[in-house]
């Protein structure tokens, strides 16, 4: 069985989809009904279900999106940006520390969502009736993080590739110093941190080969011994997944030399 891979395009979530009986093609933009009403998303991936996780929700298709449902969505985003506007002067009036980023409507007008961070926890109950009063919609301020926010503007990451969390990633996982010691990474945050300013996301992807590569690795420091020649060394350095060990030999700057070894050709003392 397929499901569709859709992403929203205004603010980048990511959802499965059952197609229905609909043929449809990466690229397309489609209706569906979601937990804050009808909203457009285009589909990026084409998957079985069969190799998604079984927790992960299928969501309802209402149908391909028509000339008219694109249109409507258009009409919807400019009077979105309008109030955007009143709502960041509103929010001024009554002194509260938010950066407004986004607005958007569903495309049957049922909601309206802005988006906002702040450094602070924010009392926005009477913005919420002030803002209310001008429109005949449900009002939700969502106030999210910096990964989040970071998904609203077109970045790259490290990798020159647009970042995972627009184009992929549907959850964010918490990302610690531990993950990249454990890789063997020098603790640098400038080089480790994404555009979001957090660590990158993407220190997690093979973190359980890492982890399942260590348990048959000596450790920094430990001392090897050379299957071949009966040579000991201790090791400098692991390169964890391709499992190659760096051992110096030598005790004094004068005749000390390094080699790298694969890790089947050494033996030292398993605990």
């Amino acid at each position: 069985m397929k499901v569709l891979c859709v992403r929203y395009v205004k603010n980048a979530r990511i959802d499965y989809v059952d197609p229905k009986n609909y043929i449809f093609k990466i690229g397309d933009s489609v209706v569906i009904e979601t937990e804050r009403g009808l909203e457009i998303a285009k589909i990026i991936k084409l998957k079985d279900r069969e190799s998604l996780d079984s927790s992960i929700e299928i969501k309802k298709i209402c149908r391909p999106a028509s000339i008219d449902d694109l249109k409507k969505e258009k009409e919807n985003d400019i009077e979105a940006k309008e109030f955007l506007k009143v709502a960041k002067k509103e929010a001024k009036k009554l002194d509260l520390n938010m950066k407004f980023l986004l607005a958007e409507y569903t495309l049957d007008k049922s909601k309206l969502t802005l988006y906002f961070t702040s450094d602070d926890r924010v009392d926005f109950r009477e913005l919420v009736k002030v803002l209310a009063a001008m429109v005949k919609t449900r009002i939700e301020l969502r106030q999210i993080g910096p990964r989040d926010e970071i998904k609203m503007y077109a970045n790259l990451g490290m990798c020159g590739r647009e970042v995972c969390c627009k184009t992929h990633l549907k959850d964010f996982k918490s990302v610690t110093i531990k993950d990249a010691k454990e890789q063997g990474l020098q603790i640098n945050m400038e080089k480790l941190s994404g555009a979001c300013g957090k660590l990158m996301c993407c220190l997690r992807y093979e973190e359980e080969e890492y982890k399942e590569n260590q348990k048959n690795m000596p450790k920094y420091n430990e001392i090897v011994k050379v299957i071949e020649t009966g040579e000991e060394g201790k090791v400098c350095n692991l390169d964890i997944l391709n499992m190659r060990v760096k051992v110096k030999f030598g005790d004094t700057r004068e005749n000390e030399r390094y080699e790298n070894f694969d890790v089947d050709k050494l033996s030292w003392k398993r605990k």
